[in-house]
C-alpha cells in the first residue's frame, strides 16, 4: 500500500512544483515539516515524504510520537530543533497536535523570521491562532452539519458519535459534535454519544480499533431494524469503523474525521492494487468495490484529500515566502491559489473561523468540500 500511496502523492504534489524549480539558484533555504507517523495519519506522512524525495535539499521531515498526548515535550523539542537551523525559513506542522502553541511561541521569540503554519490544529483556535502565523483546518462545524444532513438523506433513525474525553476537550471537535447533534435532532434522528478508548492510552491504537469492531455490531443489535449512521472523531480508528459498517446491512458511514478518498478506505477494504496515482481512478475503484458489496449508498466522503493539499499547497506558499515573493507572512489570495493548485482545483474558498460568541480568529482558515455520491463514480 505504501508504494501505491506514494505514487498517488507524487501525482498530486506535482501540481505547482515548478513554482519552486528556481530555488537552487536563490539563497539556500529549508522548509521543515512535522507530521504524524503512518499509524496516526498516513496522508500527511506520505505527502511530506513525497516532497522530501522531490526536494531533498529543501525539505526536512520528522514525525511526532504516536503517543503524542503524553509525550508533548518530545513534539515541542522536534519543532524547536527545526528552528535551530538558520536555513529553515518555514515550519509546517500537520496535524498540529498538542505542543504547537508552546513551541511556536518559543520559536517566535528567537526566530521571528520563520513562517509558522499549523494544519488541522488540535489546540483551541484562539491560542494556536495567536502563536501561529497561519492555521488551516477542515471546516469541523460544517462537517457536523454534513454528517447529520447525510444521515437524514439516507433515512437514518439513529446517529452514533464515537469519541473520548481528550477529543471532546477540543473546542472545534466539541463544536462539530454540537452541530451534528442539534441538526440530527431537528430531523427527528436520535443522537447517541458512544465512548471509545483513546488510542494514545494504555490500549493503544490496536485496542481502540478492536473496541470499535466489537461495538458496532452491538449497536446494530440494540437498534435492530433501524438505520444507524456512525461517526468517529479519530483518524486511526476509521479503518475499523469502515470495516465494521460494511458488514452491517443497515449501518451507514457519512464522512471520515478528515474527509478524503484515502482516509482509511484502501486499508480497510484492501484496495491497494490499482489507482496508480489517479484520484479519479481511486474513487472509481472504491465505488466499484462498494457496489459489489451492495453498499454504494451507505458511504460517502469528500472527493479530494484536503490534508495532503494543505501540505503540498503550503509548501509552495512557504517557498514563495522564503524567496521573498510575498509581502509579509499572510497573503490569503496567494495561499488560496497555492492550495487550489495542489488540490487540482480552479479555486478554493477559505473561510475565517468564527467562535460561538461571534468573535473571529482572522488567521485561522477553514476549508470545506461537499460529500460525494459514490454512485456517480461507478464505472
Amino acid at each position: 500500500m505504501k508504494k501505491i500511496v506514494s505514487l498517488l502523492l507524487v501525482a498530486v504534489l506535482m501540481v505547482g512544483f515548478f513554482a519552486v524549480a528556481a530555488a537552487a539558484e536563490s539563497e539556500p533555504y529549508k522548509i521543515a515539516i512535522l507530521t504524524g507517523t503512518t499509524s496516526q495519519g498516513d496522508e500527511e506522512y506520505y505527502a511530506a515524504e513525497a516532497l522530501k524525495e522531490k526536494y531533498p535539499d529543501i525539505v526536512l521531515h520528522d514525525t511526532y510520537p504516536d503517543n503524542f498526548s503524553s509525550e508533548v515535550e518530545t513534539t515541542i523539542s522536534k519543532l524547536l530543533t527545526f528552528a535551530e537551523d538558520p536555513q529553515v525559513k518555514a515550519i509546517l506542522f500537520v496535524q498540529g497536535v498538542q505542543g504547537a502553541t508552546a513551541a511556536f511561541n518559543q520559536i517566535k521569540e528567537k526566530r521571528p523570521d520563520i513562517l509558522l503554519v499549523c494544519g488541522v490544529p488540535a489546540e483551541d483556535p484562539v491560542p494556536i491562532g495567536a502563536a501561529a502565523d497561519i492555521c488551516l483546518a477542515n471546516d469541523e462545524i460544517g462537517c457536523g452539519y454534513q454528517v447529520a444532513d447525510l444521515a437524514y438523506e439516507w433515512g437514518c433513525d439513529v446517529l452514533v458519535h464515537y469519541s473520548f474525553a481528550r477529543h471532546l476537550g477540543y473546542e472545534t471537535i466539541q463544536g462539530k459534535r454540537v452541530a451534528m447533534k442539534d441538526t440530527a435532532e431537528s430531523y427527528g434522528i436520535e443522537f447517541v454519544d458512544r465512548d471509545c478508548p483513546d488510542p494514545t492510552g494504555d490500549a493503544g491504537m490496536s485496542g481502540a480499533q478492536a473496541a470499535i469492531l466489537e461495538d458496532v455490531p452491538k449497536v446494530m443489535e440494540e437498534y435492530a431494524g433501524k438505520k444507524v449512521c456512525f461517526y468517529c472523531t479519530n483518524c486511526g480508528m476509521q479503518v475499523a469503523l469502515q470495516q465494521a459498517i460494511l458488514e452491517q446491512e443497515n449501518a451507514y458511514y457519512a464522512l471520515p474525521c478528515c474527509p478524503s478518498p484515502f482516509h482509511g478506505f484502501q486499508q480497510a477494504f484492501g484496495l491497494d492494487s490499482t489507482a496508480q496515482g489517479d484520484i479519479d481512478a481511486a474513487l472509481t475503484e472504491l465505488a466499484n468495490f462498494l457496489e459489489g458489496k451492495g453498499a454504494t449508498g451507505r458511504f460517502s466522503t469528500w472527493s479530494l484529500p484536503v490534508n495532503m493539499s494543505m501540505i503540498s499547497g503550503m509548501f509552495q506558499y512557504a517557498c514563495k515566502y522564503a524567496e521573498g515573493e510575498l509581502e509579509g507572512k499572510v497573503d490569503e489570495a496567494v495561499m488560496a491559489e497555492c492550495i487550489a493548485a495542489a488540490a487540482g482545483l480552479d479555486s478554493i474558498e477559505l473561510d475565517v473561523y468564527t467562535a460561538a460568541d461571534g468573535s473571529t480568529v482572522d488567521n485561522y482558515y477553514l476549508m470545506a468540500l461537499q460529500p460525494i455520491n459514490f454512485a456517480d463514480y461507478v464505472g
